[in-house]
Order: structure tokens, then sequence, then C-alpha cells
């Protein structure tokens, strides 16, 4: 009743925090861990490469910032050992883990009966399963710990406007806001949100560029939006106290509560079914009359 009259809470530094990065080596991981470093965190690169370029960004990293300011951790993040592993071995070199941000992620871009099983299965693994498990693991270690956590989870706006063609990756990043706005009743212990970009630019030639329907290429230059816009908006999350429990959509210049975006898909939801039950009304009108006029 009187939380409106109460001051707000301080923001949250991430300065000698201990972050936690998943898809590290994609172009959005890479700058985060820049911006965390320049921000006095040190971070643990996590992804799933083996060829060294995980290592060697963490040399990179650290050469630039004089200090040993991240690791590299090769992962496989469908295997719940490697989740424990993870956690383990950035605690184990920095001493602690205060933040955990789930950016990995799997695409699917074949209908649902057209896509391959293993990568059905890889894509819900990856969106949905490991960043749960994740979050569960490094939830326990706080407990432990006795100390407050954040943790982000990078999803995406197909989660909440599904489409034709995302079918498996939209319902995985829907699972995730769903689990995202769960989680709420953990704070202030462990602070859960996400952010849900529309789309993200890439170089050109990746696969990333292909992720829009053709319907939606139109409006890609608008909407869409730079890796660094990415990280801002995950700092803001880290940062803000008052995230818990809470998606935030981005798209373009803009970002704003997924309330907003909620509240305009219930309605989509509404007029599609007004409208079908208006064509079923029709057509039963006009070829009811047809029928009974042939009898």
């Amino acid at each position: 009743m009187f939380s409106a009259l109460e001051p707000p809470s301080p923001p949250y530094s991430v300065e000698d925090k201990v972050v936690l990065i998943t898809g590290a080596l994609a172009a959005v991981g890479r700058k985060l861990a820049e911006a965390l470093i320049e921000k006095g965190a040190r971070v643990v690169l996590v992804d799933g490469s083996n060829d060294g370029s995980g290592e060697a960004l963490s040399n990179k990293l650290n050469t630039k910032a004089e200090r040993e300011a991240s690791i590299y951790i090769q992962t496989d993040l469908q295997q719940l050992r490697d989740i424990q592993v993870m956690v383990d071995a950035a605690v184990l070199t920095f001493g602690r883990l205060d933040v955990l941000v789930n950016s990995a992620e799997r695409y699917t871009d074949r209908m649902a009966d057209e896509e391959d099983a293993e990568r059905i299965s890889e894509c819900v693994d990856v969106n949905l399963r490991a960043p749960i498990l994740a979050t569960w693991v490094f939830a326990r270690y706080l407990r432990e710990a006795g100390i407050d956590g954040v943790v982000v989870n990078i999803t995406a706006m197909a989660g909440l406007l599904p489409g034709r063609g995302r079918e498996v990756y939209g319902a995985a990043k829907a699972g995730l806001i769903h689990f995202t706005e769960a989680t709420k009743a953990l704070a202030p212990r462990i602070r859960v949100c996400a952010l849900a970009p529309y789309y993200t630019e890439h170089p050109p030639g990746e696969l990333e560029n292909e992720r829009l329907l053709p319907g939606h290429r139109l409006s890609a230059g608008l909407l869409s939006m730079s890796s660094y816009q990415v990280v801002v908006s995950v700092l803001r999350c880290i940062e803000d106290p008052g995230m818990a429990g809470r998606t935030l959509l981005v798209n373009g210049s803009s970002s704003y509560s997924h309330n907003v975006a909620t509240l305009l898909s219930h309605i989509q939801m509404v007029f599609i079914v007004m409208w079908g039950l208006l064509v079923l009304f029709v057509r039963r009108v006009l070829f009811g009359k047809q029928h009974d006029a042939i009898h």
C-alpha cells in the first residue's frame, strides 16, 4: 500500500562482481564481456567452442584490462554435469559468482513438421532447459554461500509473437519468459529478469541475418538493433533492482516493459478469435440458407 512512498533501491553495481556469460563467443557475449570488465567486473566466458577462440578472447580481455579479468570454460549446455562444472569453476577461480547471463541460443528456421528432430531437441535444450538448469544450479550456490545474485535471460520477441517457421524457437523463448516471470518470488535472494530484443543486426553472411521471415523484412530497418544496444539493455537488467520477474522488450531504439506487449498480444488473440467466430457465423448463415433452399 505504501510501496509508492518508499525510496527507490540503489542501482546494483557490477564492480568487483563475477559474471558468468553463456554464449560468450557470439557478438553480444563478446561486447557484454568488454563492457562488464570496463565497469570493474570479472567475467567467466562460457561457450561450446574448442578451437582456441575462447582462450584467445580471454587473453585479449585480460591483456587490455591488465589483470586477470576473465577465464574461458568450454561447456556443453545440454549436459547438467557441464552446467554444474561451469559454476564450480567460476567460484574456484574467482572465489564467488554474482551474476548469471543466459545468452546462449540455438535457432531453428524450418516449419515444425519439416525440422530435424535432433535440431528441435537442441533448440529446446539450449534455449529453455539449459537456462532453467543453470539458474537452478546458481540458486543453490547462492543459498549455500549466503549471498544475493542476479540472472538475466536473453530471450526474443518471438517468445511473445508467434510466427510461421519459428514455432520451436518461439515456444522455447516463450517458456523462458514464463520461467522468468514465475521466479519473481525468489527475489531478493535471486533476482531473475529477461531481455527480449526483436532482431539483432549481424555481419552479412551470418545465419542470424536470415532469421526474419519475408513478411518481417520490411520493418527490419526500423525494429532491428545493434549488439551494442542489446548489451546496454542487459546492463540495465542487471543494474535495475526493480526488474525482478520482468522482461524488457527492445526494438530499434525503444524499450518497454513486457506488460505492454503482453496486453497487445492478448488484444490480438481476442481479435483473431472474434474474427474467426464472425467468419463462422457468416458461413453458417449464408451456406445454411443455401442448404435449406436445396432441400
